[in-house]
């Protein structure tokens, strides 16, 4: 990772600690990226940017495996940080971003998908998923942010994606939780 990213990151990740911002773990955005980097998905989307600080994990992931993100925020003011933060790190030419809400706009997706990061809202999840799912490449993987921290409210999502024979899940314990499941 280059010095400029990291000092956009560390900047966000201050934010961050003094409040209004719900970013994932700097954990987190590392284990996404080396997840990226490992699977090398060509397509991978994301959903709830917020600022941007997760979307600049994936973007430089993808940066390096030239890979594409498509991330999906709703909320103006963080669209515009969004915008902003990718400029600033010099990313922006690797993420469409849609500016809208996902759950309007998911089953418009022409690309196939590879890799989804749901951190969005949490009682959205398994509807999201199920949007993406027709969207599927041949072992796509979700990364679902706040499994643990939020798990009453992905109790659903959470047993669709343990229970579906198609998917193969597993539990991280960092961040917030994370629940990685490939499609199998």
């Amino acid at each position: 990772m280059d010095e400029r990213i990291g000092r956009i990151l560390n900047e966000l990740e201050k934010l961050n600690k003094i409040g209004g911002q719900w970013n994932i773990s700097h954990e987190t955005g590392q284990f996404l990226y080396d997840l990226i980097i490992e699977k090398k998905p060509e397509v991978i989307v994301e959903v709830g940017a917020s600022n941007g600080y997760s979307t600049i994990w994936l973007a430089t992931a993808a940066r390096r495996i030239n890979a594409k993100v498509i991330t999906y925020e709703f909320v103006p003011e963080k669209v515009r940080d969004l915008v902003s933060n990718l400029q600033k790190a010099n990313l922006i030419k690797y993420v469409q971003i849609i500016p809208d809400d996902a759950n309007k706009r998911l089953g418009e997706m022409k690309e196939k998908v590879d890799f989804i990061f749901l951190d969005g809202r949490k009682n959205e999840y398994l509807q999201q998923l199920k949007l993406l799912e027709p969207k599927f490449n041949s072992n796509a993987i979700i990364a679902a942010d706040n499994v643990i921290s939020h798990k009453h409210v992905l109790e659903d999502y959470l047993y669709y994606v343990t229970t579906d024979s198609k998917y193969k899940s597993e539990l991280k314990d960092i961040g917030t939780g994370l629940e990685i499941s490939q499609l199998i």
